[in-house]
């Protein structure tokens, strides 16, 4: 409970700060970029986190999907509180519709990548160690349908959003969710297996960890190359602390939600569950 108590008041205090931390940026740049950066991170993480259970767990596909958004409306709203306390101008409630309605597109696009790995190598979150009735749950063709709708929905959605700067709101969107679909897939795909299977959890938090850094390597590596070889200007040492704290703060994030997952019984699992369905009723994993 410490540690389910911890992930939530820091992904609540991530959210609420976002706004009043980024609007404070351009008064101290050197200091406040790096720590948007960090909150931006855990934010980043939080969506990946809400895609993974989507798309992961055995639960029936109603209730996760329902709980996914009664969680993702929470975290919206706690982000909300802290931009109306920013900014109470038309103009922040012209972003915060904008990104309501945008979040949705955003989300499926991260569950993109990891629908692909369930239905390619059967991954999915099971609990104790074994393959209980709600292991055994598949998708039905009215889930499929329900699946069909939300997507539509999302793209419908971010269609009606208003614009920010009176250009094509489409297309900007239809670019994050592409980047979203990256950053899940770099993410989840090649960590979850590490923090989420039988081998020791300190193993994969150190392998995890160790992939995080290696990204962080190359981000200074490049950095450094450019600048002693003159191939481009630098950076501002502020951007690059700014990235390498995002990529630990979405690490540390997610480190942490697997330990709860772990501690809770969970654990990934791959390969074709197997399935009672004596009603013969048409199911697809």
């Amino acid at each position: 409970m410490v540690l389910l108590a911890l992930l939530v008041a820091v992904s609540l205090a991530a959210d609420f700060f976002m706004a009043v931390t980024v609007s404070q940026v351009p008064a101290r740049p050197d200091v406040l970029f790096p720590l948007f950066s960090a909150i931006l991170g855990c934010t980043l993480a939080q969506g990946c986190l809400l895609a993974a259970w989507l798309a992961w767990s055995c639960q029936p596909f109603w209730k996760r999907l329902a709980g996914h958004w009664i969680v993702a409306a929470i975290l919206y709203l706690v982000w909300l509180a802290g931009l109306m306390l920013t900014d109470q101008t038309n103009e922040a409630a012209r972003v915060a519709v904008t990104v309501g309605l945008a979040v949705p597109l955003i989300s499926v696009a991260a569950q993109l990548p990891l629908w692909i790995a369930r239905h390619l190598f059967g991954w999915r979150l099971v609990r104790n160690g074994g393959e209980d009735g709600a292991d055994r749950e598949a998708l039905s063709i009215r889930d499929l349908m329900t699946a069909t709708v939300v997507v539509a929905l999302a793209l419908a959605l971010v269609r009606a959003a208003p614009s920010l700067d009176n250009e094509p709101i489409l297309m900007p969107w239809v670019i994050m969710a592409g980047v979203a679909a990256v950053i899940s897939a770099m993410t989840l795909l090649p960590v979850a297996p590490l923090l989420l299977r039988r081998r020791p959890f300190s193993a994969g938090v150190f392998f995890g960890l160790l992939y995080a850094g290696c990204w962080i390597g190359l981000i200074w590596a490049v950095v450094l190359t450019g600048w002693n070889w003159g191939l481009f200007q630098p950076p501002p040492m502020a951007a690059v602390i700014g990235v390498s704290l995002l990529i630990l703060s979405f690490a540390a994030t997610v480190i942490l939600a697997a330990a709860i997952a772990r501690r809770r019984g969970y654990r990934l699992a791959a390969g074709r569950p197997r399935r009672a369905n004596g009603d013969g009723g048409a199911t697809l994993c």
